[in-house]
């Protein structure tokens, strides 16, 4: 049998027109969701506060020092860096000598590893909560959250380590102000992408291996022991795709003053981190009413 074109066309027409209208609902969608997740951060975030803090202290908890583990581990972790990159394998770069490149990769260093260990911590917390939540008024979309602020306390401490190394040299400067702005573009993408993440772990668990793997790859992808025009042209567009590579251009701007990207992109770096931190948490709370399926 002939179908006539006309009807053939009206068949393919149709599922176009389809997602046509869910194309044009899914930013009235966002703004929606967006808007819902402010107002329960008006009314919830003294909790969300309590919930980072007492996730910050559990981290150490039943331990000798407690909270003073947060500066010892810093200063031991950046030693043990500090041997690999100058002792281990001796880089240097020419404009610096050998404390100032200790300055260089701490001020990289230490921004990957405040958002390493904020996925890798946000990643299982919703599948980790299930059995809480269902009887809990703390909204839902703020577990990522809480994981993601105690990690960044963690950054906190180790950024005030580096800014008294820093201060006797002559890279402090009135850079230091920029601080917040790089801070900013770090909590949004780490929140952006641990919504994500968390609620895709509910459902695909073994999604953490595969982010664990890469979060391991993106130290040696990210421009943190050399600068982005050491890199060969190849491996400098791959840089450029790298979304760790402008956080740490930002801090490393705001720490010691150097940077290889204009300051605007900072600016459009976080513009796109908000609005993608605006479609994940839409993506978040559109999967939410499915968790319990997964208890």
């Amino acid at each position: 049998m002939v179908v006539p074109a006309r009807v053939e066309q009206r068949r393919v027409s149709i599922p176009l027109a389809a997602s046509a209208r869910w194309l044009a609902g899914v930013p009235r969608v966002v703004w929606h969701e967006s808007t819902a997740i402010a107002r329960h951060l008006r009314v919830s975030w003294r909790i969300l506060w309590a919930l980072t803090l007492i996730e910050s202290r559990r981290k150490y908890a039943g331990s000798l020092l407690g909270m003073l583990w947060y500066p010892l581990y810093s200063g031991l972790l950046l030693g043990s860096y500090c041997f690999v990159y100058l002792v281990v394998f001796r880089l240097r770069l020419p404009e610096f000598g050998t404390y100032g490149y200790v300055l260089f990769v701490f001020s990289a260093l230490i921004p990957y590893l405040g958002f390493s260990e904020a996925i890798a911590t946000s990643l299982p917390s919703v599948r980790q909560s299930l059995s809480i939540l269902k009887n809990a008024v703390f909204p839902v979309e703020f577990v990522p959250v809480r994981f993601v602020c105690a990690a960044l306390f963690g950054l906190s401490i180790s950024l005030a380590l580096l800014l008294l190394m820093i201060l006797p040299t002559s890279y402090r400067g009135w850079h230091f102000f920029y601080l917040p702005v790089a801070f900013a573009e770090l909590l949004a993408f780490c929140v952006a992408v641990g919504w994500i993440l968390s609620a895709i772990a509910v459902i695909v668990p073994d999604i953490a291996q595969l982010v664990n793997i890469g979060l391991l790859m993106l130290m040696f992808v990210s421009p943190i022991g050399y600068s982005i025009r050491m890199a060969p042209m190849p491996v400098r567009l791959l840089l450029y795709f790298n979304p760790v590579t402008y956080l740490i251009e930002a801090f490393r701007y705001a720490l010691i003053g150097i940077r290889d990207t204009p300051v605007w992109v900072d600016a459009a770096f976080l513009g796109g981190c908000v609005i993608l931190a605006a479609f994940a948490g839409a993506f978040f709370v559109k999967m939410s009413p499915v968790f319990a399926d997964y208890e």
